[in-house]
């Protein structure tokens, strides 16, 4: 995941008025944000293993990798 510099603007649109964030409204928005890319990677991570689990269910009936790829 990419750092921030620390002196990087956050700007945030509210209907027509633009803020940027600073302070304790800019660190809170960093770490919300560093918590939705964990949640993320965690989701593709699990799907990624269920999609592996199916694969391998399909291989274990005799499935051929082109029944597989189109079950999928």
């Amino acid at each position: 995941m990419a750092t921030m510099n620390k002196s990087e603007k956050i700007m945030v649109q509210d209907g027509d008025t633009v803020i940027e964030l600073t302070g304790a409204d800019k660190e809170a928005f960093l770490a919300q944000r560093e918590k939705d890319n964990a949640e993320a990677q965690a989701l593709k991570a699990q799907a990624q293993a269920q999609l592996q689990l199916k694969i391998s269910a399909y291989k274990k009936l005799g499935l051929t990798e082109e029944e597989i790829n189109a079950i999928l």
